[in-house]
């Protein structure tokens, strides 16, 4: 009789607990992080674009398609096709451009996911664990994938500086024993970009990649804008079309593009979604397989066409008053220059635009006058949706925004990271061989409120427990 008062006694603690609302939970604290339940695990963390998957559903599909999701010169790029939203499901269809690579007697196919990498000082996104399935012509080749690499996601802080020409600032984590769900998908975890491999060469390829998104921001379409460029001539690394570039340069005046932005009142956050370019000027293997394959490239924002943001290179939610200055303007600064808002897009840095076929001549040399004036007139349309967001999960943290620059000295040596790649697989719990479960009587949890932005010590941005920037806060 006494247990069994005594297990009584313990449940009604149980229930009343979970209705108790620990208001201090909700204070922001002295670093600037406001939580609700665990605290964020870092005082600053670098900015980040809205990922496409925040927008399936909520935008138009028809004003998505073509958009570059993924790019990275090792793997190609990786655009939307289309989309929906079920519930907290979301689904999402694209097609793919690989990378062919031949080394050491193997030869194999690379290409990206939804996440992208943080690579110099670009911007990278985020993307929550998701289950993907790979296709061939439409023939399911989901089970011929055995190994990728992915960058760490989570609140962490970057281990390399923008200046640093390493495949991510972030960790890399290698994944030797594929997992999969029970229909076969593989399950890929929350990323910042990753480096999926098939031995052989294959392309025409698409994946579906489904993610349970749960309603963290909504987003709401305010307008758009679209605009004509023309390829970019002037200074700058042209990798494998340095020929074609100094022969344009030799032709034509300088010429990099900029355009007035006009967003509808309320409008937080741009989204460009720009063509490919259909050359890899950057590619690193199996040039003359790779070179003439669509790629991506940089674009920029500014607030007076002087001071130009940081290379972005792939299509997401750009906060915009939430910019940071290039880093090759920033001289050797530990923590790039923040911005503000911007007014101005300066369009792809593209030697070649959308629309006009890759020639060897663009790699040795002696192009024609026909092939420069093709290069020189062709436009390339880009689209900007001007975007509003409304945060709507309490438990989304609130903490400063810095973004690293080529001073940046990295944190790795106080334990919080790993500057080396690390093999994923290994126990939570060495030598666990039991878990018993106990059932647990409780009301349902309290639901908190969703708090006011606040701007002091910002900008700031907020971030879920898995590190995906989910809104911004511009500075006071």
């Amino acid at each position: 009789m006494k247990q069994k008062i005594l297990l009584l006694v313990l449940a009604t603690f149980l229930v009343l607990s979970m209705w108790r609302m620990d208001v201090a939970a909700l204070e922001p604290s002295e670093g600037g992080a406001t939580t609700w339940g665990e605290a964020a695990q870092v005082d600053w963390l670098e900015p980040q674009g809205l990922s496409i998957i925040q927008l399936v559903g909520r935008v138009p599909d028809a004003e998505l398609q073509g958009a570059l999701i993924s790019y990275g010169s090792g793997f190609g790029i990786v655009r939307y096709r289309s989309g929906n939203r079920q519930g907290d499901v979301v689904t999402i269809n694209v097609d793919i451009v690989p990378r062919w690579i031949t080394a050491g007697g193997w030869s194999g196919t690379l290409f990206g996911c939804l996440g992208q990498a943080a690579r110099l000082d670009q911007w990278g996104v985020r993307a929550p664990q998701s289950t993907m399935r790979l296709y061939q012509n439409d023939e399911d080749i989901t089970s011929k994938l055995t190994y990728f690499e992915y960058f760490e996601s989570g609140q962490i802080h970057p281990i390399r500086s923008a200046n640093d020409t390493s495949d991510s600032r972030y960790p890399e984590v290698v994944v030797n024993s594929v997992q999969r769900d029970a229909s076969g998908a593989v399950i890929l975890p929350a990323n910042q970009g990753c480096q999926l491999t098939l031995t052989g060469f294959y392309d025409n390829l698409k994946a579906t990649f489904v993610i349970n998104a749960p309603p963290s921001v909504d987003v709401q379409l305010l307008g758009k804008e679209t605009f004509t460029f023309h390829s970019y001539i002037g200074p700058g690394y042209a990798g494998h079309l340095a020929a074609l570039s100094n022969q344009m340069s030799s032709r034509f005046a300088a010429r990099h593009e900029k355009v007035t932005l006009n967003p509808p009142a309320g409008t937080e956050y741009l989204f460009v979604n720009l063509p490919a370019t259909p050359v890899d000027p950057y590619t690193s293997f199996n040039v003359s397989d790779n070179i003439g394959r669509a790629s991506g490239g940089t674009y920029r924002l500014s607030t007076n066409g002087n001071a130009l943001s940081v290379d972005h290179v792939a299509s997401y939610g750009l906060p915009i008053r939430g910019q940071w200055q290039d880093a090759d303007q920033a001289g050797g600064a530990a923590f790039l220059p923040f911005l503000g808002e911007v007014s101005v897009l300066a369009g792809p840095e593209y030697f070649v635009p959308a629309g006009v076929a890759y020639d060897p001549c663009m790699k040795n040399g002696g192009c024609s006058q026909s092939v420069l004036d093709a290069v020189y007139n062709t436009p390339m349309q880009v689209s900007v949706l001007y975007l509003a967001t409304i945060r709507q999960d309490a438990q989304l943290q609130r903490i400063p925004l810095r973004q690293v620059g080529p001073g940046w000295l990295s944190a790795a040596g106080t334990g919080l990271l790993s500057t080396g790649r690390r093999q994923k697989g290994a126990p939570a719990i060495a030598g666990e061989t039991t878990v018993i479960f106990l059932p647990l009587i409780q009301a349902p949890a309290a639901t908190p409120p969703v708090l006011p932005d606040d701007p002091t010590g910002c900008p700031c941005g907020w971030f879920d427990a898995g590190g995906q920037m989910l809104d911004f806060i511009p500075a006071p």
